[in-house]
């Protein structure tokens, strides 16, 4: 009977331990903002513009016209 109660509360404690654990690696991999993020917002942003709407973003982004 001790055996069982005593296996019970290890099993709780490491069940208990194990949860919280996963949460916060949840909450603190949400958390973090990725640049190819930022990167893939904007070219969806800029591939739903028509063409003329993004040249000048295009223009802007492009090092070699810059230059020019």
């Amino acid at each position: 009977m001790i055996a069982v109660s005593f296996f019970t509360g290890i099993f709780t404690f490491i069940a208990i331990v194990s949860g919280a654990t996963l949460l916060v690696m949840i909450f603190l991999d949400n958390r973090n903002v990725r640049i190819d993020d930022g990167i893939a917002n904007f070219r969806r942003h800029i591939d739903a513009l028509s063409p003329e709407a993004r040249q000048s973003s295009v223009h802007r982004n492009n090092p070699d016209d810059r230059r020019n």
